[in-house]
């Protein structure tokens, strides 16, 4: 663009101010003319026509109402460079915004051009000179212009790169569902022209729910659409009606758009909503998994007609889907929370509406308590407490950072006061994975613990090892000013699929938490392949010198089980539920633990026994002289048995043909098919009691 300042004087200055002091009521005039001439001749062409018809009658007239004002201001005396150049980059920001290609502006001004030479030549009173002159000072203007203009496309063209940029970041980082929704709303929301933004999913009936949403114009779209009903994405293909803009992105997987909300208003209730707003084009962008299947549903909406059709933008929607839609269905929980309940959430946890609940931990082989859990909940208006599986997975880090500090603050009063008291309990809190490399997280641990007063020994950090964790390099120092203070570390949910014992071996964890659900539903399913995996975990952490907390253990065969299988402590409503801080002493001299790990008492731990008795016979293959006098010793299954007066069961059947055919290999069979036989009763007997 010429900005060199002699250039600029020629263009704007006293000189070219008195040659065009007698043209620019014959432009202006020209200029109107003109214009609607051009506009016919585009209107002939189908490539523009199709732009054009966006429009509505009153808009359509205000562009060439504007359009004539430009080109007439081009021939102003009184312009000045700055207001032009401000005036053109604005103009070619709009004409890139809905969709007007260069190659046509450039063809305009070209007969605007010509337009202008035979509007001088038409009036004797511009000499040649004179005419010359002119000709050459408007020829460097409509030059500059366009400069100008370009300069606006481009700017356009680099917002929508950055704003990728800033969704691959966001991407990227991984974290949560939340601070991913919000971080790429913004910058999607960012770009001028998009007025508004909604990201969802389907909720069990099939309707679409928005989770989060972005933009100047969304909280009233929103409250718009509390009126339309929106439609139902899962209806077969075959439904007479013809499919929302919506329902068509689900079922293709691929990005749909409506260049003028004006002409689908009437079948789309939420195009509809949008087009009473004023938001006149839309966009919807499905988020697909790794298959191709959409998940989720990405809104977009823009003031401009043909925002979403303008050249480029479709492959950044393209861009938009690949970039966001894998991350989304990583990171979503299965559970649908709607942007409102998300805000209500975020709302109670500024106000400090939040509560503590505290689960006793034993240790599994005398019973004694060891600590407890600090377990968060939220308190509803109906004063109901809202449980972290409801409420978690709504928070951003920001949120997740407020619940520590807020849960810090209420476990350190409580173990105080444990303590005035004269008991002396350790409290466990669960530390957000991407708090290790957070700064504010160390700040507010640290600070706590340093006006609390309390021993740091008394805490632990219960930490979910995902596979976003930080890096080592941020998560070593927080380790070692951990062990340093002697805060303990835990690493929660071992065996879950986000944990790995591999971590173990770099990470300085003073314990592991075998998963609930591995526990709880396994052992319902399948008890021997849980009691196998507890076995293994317990023995493989104890070779690493870490302890074993077994957590989801529901009931006093469960707690049996996980003593005689090695683990060191338990949890679980088998041993105690959470509670508020003042029921923890009364826990504390009511428990009673009747586990004795020589001594089953229940079928989960005979089954326990017998599978431990197993592996050992299995130890012996090597060294068959020891097997007779190893089968000849009671295993905890008969000790079981003769505990319950069940010397004439089909069990004790069993397991004597069990215990003799174990000793000869040539009746391997037998043994694995008896083997079967005692599993599957003792889980009857279990069943049935």
């Amino acid at each position: 663009m010429h900005d060199d300042s002699e250039d600029l004087q020629e263009l704007y200055g006293a000189r070219a101010s008195a040659l065009l002091r007698d043209l620019h009521a014959h432009a202006r005039i020209a200029s109107a003319g003109f214009t609607g001439d051009f506009y016919d001749a585009l209107m002939r062409r189908p490539a523009t026509r199709q732009i054009l018809e966006r429009l509505d009658e009153s808009e359509f007239a205000h562009l060439r109402e504007q359009q004539a004002r430009h080109l007439a201001m081009l021939a102003s005396p009184s312009l000045e460079a700055g207001a032009h150049r401000e005036r053109a980059l604005q103009v070619g920001r709009i004409h890139a915004l809905v969709g007007v290609d260069m190659m046509w502006l450039t063809e305009a001004y070209s007969l605007y051009q010509k337009a202008l030479h035979r509007l001088l030549e038409g009036h004797a009173e511009f000499t040649a000179d004179l005419r010359q002159s002119i000709v050459q000072l408007v020829d460097r203007r409509l030059l500059f212009d366009l400069q100008a203009q370009s300069a606006g496309y481009r700017q356009v063209e680099q917002e929508l790169a950055r704003a990728a940029a800033l969704l691959q970041r966001h991407a990227l980082a991984g974290g949560n569902l939340t601070d991913l929704y919000q971080g790429c709303l913004r910058a999607l929301c960012g770009l001028d022209g998009l007025a508004a933004a909604f990201v969802g999913r389907l909720d069990a009936s099939g309707r679409w729910e928005v989770e989060a949403y972005g933009g100047a114009s969304a909280p009233a779209c929103l409250a718009a659409a509390q009126v339309a009903q929106a439609p139902l994405l899962h209806e077969a293909d075959e439904a007479p009606q013809a499919p929302t803009l919506l329902a068509r992105a689900w079922r293709e997987g691929c990005v749909c758009t409506c260049d003028s909300s004006r002409a689908a208003r009437q079948q789309d209730p939420w195009v509809g909503v949008a087009a009473s707003l004023g938001l006149r084009s839309c966009a919807v962008v499905p988020l697909v998994d790794d298959s191709g299947h959409s998940h989720a549903l990405l809104s977009l909406h823009s003031r401009w007609p043909g925002f979403f059709d303008a050249g480029g933008r479709g492959a950044f929607l393209e861009q938009v889907q690949q970039i966001i839609g894998i991350t989304v269905w990583r990171l979503a929980q299965p559970k649908v929370i709607s942007y409102s309940r998300r805000n209500t959430y975020g709302a109670w946890l500024e106000s400090g509406r939040v509560r503590m609940l505290y689960q006793p931990i034993i240790d599994l082989q005398g019973g004694a308590l060891t600590k407890v859990e600090a377990l968060a909940r939220l308190v509803g208006d109906d004063s109901r407490m809202v449980a972290p599986d409801e409420f978690l997975p709504a928070l951003g880090n920001d949120g997740l950072l407020r619940l520590f500090e807020c849960g810090l603050d209420i476990a350190s009063a409580d173990q105080r006061a444990w303590h005035d008291a004269g008991l002396h309990v350790r409290v466990a809190l669960n530390l957000p994975p991407q708090a290790v490399g957070d700064e504010r997280y160390h700040e507010v641990l640290f600070r706590t613990l340093d006006g609390s007063g309390l021993d740091p020994r008394g805490l632990e950090l219960e930490i979910l090892e995902t596979g976003e964790a930080q890096a080592q390099g941020t998560r070593q120092p927080f380790f070692e000013s951990l062990r340093e203070r002697g805060v303990r570390v835990v690493q929660d949910d071992l065996g879950s699929g986000h944990s790995s014992l591999l971590r173990l071996d770099r990470l300085p964890f003073d314990e592991v938490k075998i998963d609930q659900a591995l526990v709880r539903e396994a052992a319902r399913k399948d008890p021997q392949r849980a009691f196998a995996f507890i076995l293994h975990l317990t023995q493989l952490s104890h070779s690493l010198n870490v302890s074993v907390t077994v957590e989801g253990l529901e009931d006093a065969g469960l707690v049996e089980a996980a003593a005689i299988l090695g683990a060191d402590r338990g949890q679980g409503y088998g041993i105690g539920k959470p509670m508020p801080a003042h029921s923890v002493p009364g826990w504390i001299d009511q428990y009673r633990h009747a586990v004795n790990p020589r001594e089953p008492a229940t079928p989960w731990g005979a089954l326990a026994g017998y599978l431990i008795w197993d592996r050992q016979l299995g130890s012996l293959s090597h060294w068959p002289e020891l097997i007779e006098d190893f089968v000849r010793a009671p295993c905890l299954v008969q000790r079981f048995l003769d505990a319950r007066g069940m010397r004439e069961s089909r069990l004790q059947r069993m397991l004597d043909i069990n215990h003799s055919v174990a000793v000869h290999p040539a009746y391997a069979g037998l043994y694995r098919r008896t083997r079967a036989d005692i599993i599957q009763a003792l889980r009857q007997l279990r069943d049935s009691s």
